[in-house]
């Protein structure tokens, strides 16, 4: 069934300036989490499309001035900084201090949930069930002998499964100092180890500010090898065309559940806009947090599976309803027509 969505008049005269990071050649593990070309056009299309100028402006090192010089009326920010620790903070935090306003998270939202550990200690707090874990800030760092293996290790700042190969679930101390190591050494960053739950795993997609649940999607490993039945950057960026399901085939009592928590999170979690949350089930079928996603990729393909657009597509709306919809939430929030509630 087709969502249904009204959307604020914005200004014909408006200028909106479109924050990125744009992919240069062939995607590596580095610049993982920048958007191709193509889907930076799209979203400019999209929005020209309604009338209103776009502005492109690069997330690089000239990106500050260029705001003060362009003044862009609105910012639609997809960029994802540059460097690591809290880089998705860096053009919020620009356009906070140049009073512009723009759509997404604000920067201290962005830096938590770029920061593994600290959100998995939010939704602790919130009564969010989310799998026990350490942070290992050095490569000799003992592990917790509470935490029951298997344990699934990652780094702790990145995105875009960066980082998480099929070495990743670990059985035993050996495995466990060995994919800590190289990640530690190769990245220079500390790794999170959590405790891997053999359950079914989901993404939910979110849009706007009393937050609307879009269809779930599974990611059905059953294709995969047992011991590769996780996300990581191969299956992620290579492997992604057949192993989404949305949506997800599951009973009404577990489709509220998801959705529950998933609408806990964000608020937690204070998202703004949009967002993505990632699940998966404990022994007992209870839905708990892996990641938690306020910036999700938005490319346009259906082809490329880009998961939050997926459940968009399946709730019946285009590419343009989607980006005007994302847009359209934030202005409202600017216009105090639209809040942001309580866990």
């Amino acid at each position: 069934m087709k969502e249904s969505f009204s959307y604020t008049k914005i200004p014909e005269d408006s200028r909106i300036g479109i924050t990125c990071n744009s992919l240069q050649g062939e995607r590596r593990e580095e610049d993982a989490e920048y958007d191709e070309p193509e889907t930076i056009r799209a979203i400019e299309r999209a929005i020209e499309r309604k009338g209103l100028e776009t502005i492109r402006i690069e997330a690089d090192l000239d990106c500050f001035q260029r705001l003060r010089e362009e003044r862009p009326d609105f910012v639609f920010n997809i960029a994802e900084g540059v460097g690591r620790g809290a880089r998705e903070s860096q053009v919020p935090f620009m356009l906070e201090m140049l009073g512009i306003p723009y759509m997404g998270s604000d920067p201290l939202t962005l830096a938590i949930a770029l920061d593994k550990a600290r959100t998995k200690e939010i939704l602790s707090y919130y009564g969010i069930p989310t799998p026990r874990f350490q942070v290992l800030w050095n490569v000799d760092d003992g592990i917790d002998s509470a935490l029951d293996y298997p344990l699934f290790v990652k780094p702790l700042l990145e995105g875009s499964s960066i980082g998480i190969t099929e070495k990743s679930l670990v059985n035993d101390g050996r495995q466990l100092r060995e994919v800590s190591k190289e990640l530690i050494e190769r990245l220079k960053e500390p790794v999170i180890v959590e405790e891997f739950l053999e359950g079914r795993e989901f993404t939910v997609a979110m849009l706007g500010n009393e937050p609307r649940v879009l269809p779930i999607i599974e990611l059905d490993f059953s294709s995969l090898p047992e011991e590769k039945r996780f996300d990581c950057f191969e299956v992620k960026w290579y492997l992604d065309d057949d192993k989404l399901v949305c949506p997800a085939r599951i009973d009404e009592g577990l489709k509220r559940r998801i959705e529950r928590t998933a609408i806990k999170t964000f608020r937690a979690l204070r998202c703004r806009d949009l967002c993505r949350i990632d699940m998966r089930l404990d022994a007992d079928g209870i839905p708990n947090v892996i990641e938690a996603n306020p910036l999700p990729g938005l490319a346009p393909d259906p082809k490329e599976n880009s998961r939050f657009p997926k459940a968009c597509y399946t709730a019946g709306m285009s590419y343009d309803e989607i980006i005007w919809a994302v847009l359209d939430a934030a202005v409202r929030r600017y216009e105090g027509s639209s809040h942001i509630q309580s866990p």
